[in-house]
């Protein structure tokens, strides 16, 4: 993907690339609201990379969901006050140093203002130790910021945030299951709770995959599995196959969702949902317009002419993939 076609992507959606660090971190005692918080503010430093940032709180308050909170200017001073506070960061490579790190003490603010004369302006000021951690140093999630502030329960927004985290680690499942297994400590730690009983833990689990399903109609499965005392998250994983209904390459599918996605001109409410049922009628080529999209992308996207786009089409219908890495400029 070229750079100008990648940031019209980014300014198009707000996608945060979150280093698997902070992902995993131990901060389970952050209220949900503190969560989000976190990641708009991680956001806003990706596209800045200044620790200084000035931040409107009507644009903060968008990006956590509380457009129909009244209490809403109370409610962000809570939650950026529980990010002044120390959380542990575990296991991870230590960008600067080079070296191996098991766990660091760190909190994310140093301190947050808001003067007299600009009540409506935050002066948010990033904890300078924090930087090595924030982004894409190494490993990341690709989270959907549009979709995680949707999130009510912290069960439903942590296992989201795991499912994208580990939905493409291989496993001894097998290649066309994902799957994770944490203990107990793992998880109180994980969610900030207490349990002690099985059957808590897994009430909580519960209602965060059903708020997953409802919200992007992915389902996680959940079970204890009492040999080692662990709790198993599953789910099934969509393999990159040969799609013998498909007009279009396979390897071509996922860039023509983001193609067809990038030139909507409305509203979507629900992302994942929406690229989900792209893709299935692009699989099974019930699209409508799908030969036209694909040729557009290859046109204005790639620069192939009329008759090169002729040649990639075979005799049954289907086009076959190419190899041409050259993206048009000066589109977007």
């Amino acid at each position: 993907m070229s750079t100008l076609l990648k940031k019209a992507k980014e300014k198009h959606f707000e996608y945060l690339r979150k280093n698997n660090a902070v992902t995993d971190a131990k901060n389970g005692e952050l209220s949900l609201g503190a969560m989000k918080s976190l990641d708009a503010i991680l956001h806003v430093y990706q596209d800045t990379k200044e620790t200084k940032i000035t931040l409107e709180l009507a644009t903060l308050r968008k990006k956590l969901g509380l457009e129909k909170n009244n209490d809403y200017v109370d409610r962000i001073k809570t939650y950026l006050m529980e990010l002044k506070l120390p959380f542990e960061l575990r296991d991870f490579h230590e960008y600067k140093t080079g070296k191996e790190v098991s766990f660091a003490l760190t909190s994310f603010l140093n301190d947050v203002k808001a003067y007299k004369d600009t009540q409506h302006m935050l002066e948010i000021n990033i904890s300078e130790n924090f930087i090595d951690y924030m982004i894409e140093k190494s490993g990341y999630t690709e989270i959907d910021l549009t979709l995680s502030k949707k999130f009510k329960t912290k069960y439903g927004y942590k296992i989201y945030e795991m499912y994208l985290r580990y939905y493409g680690l291989p496993n001894r499942a097998g290649h066309d299951v994902g799957a994770i297994n944490k203990t107990m400590t793992e998880l109180n730690e994980k969610f900030g709770t207490k349990h002690k009983y099985v059957s808590k833990m897994l009430e909580g689990i519960t209602r965060g995959t059903k708020e997953i399903e409802d919200l992007t109609g992915e389902q996680i499965f959940c079970y204890y599995e009492k040999s080692i005392k662990k709790f198993v998250f599953s789910w099934a994983k969509v393999l990159k196959k040969a799609e013998p209904l498909c007009k279009i390459p396979t390897a071509r599918v996922d860039e023509l969702v983001e193609w067809i996605i990038l030139h909507i001109n409305y509203k979507i409410e629900n992302l994942l949902k929406y690229k989900r049922k792209i893709k299935n009628l692009i699989l099974s080529n019930d699209f409508d317009e799908l030969e036209e999209k694909y040729r557009g992308m290859l046109m204005y996207k790639y620069g192939y002419s009329l008759d090169e786009i002729n040649g990639l089409k075979l005799k049954d219908g289907k086009y076959k993939n190419f190899s041409k890495n050259e993206i048009q400029k000066g589109l977007f």
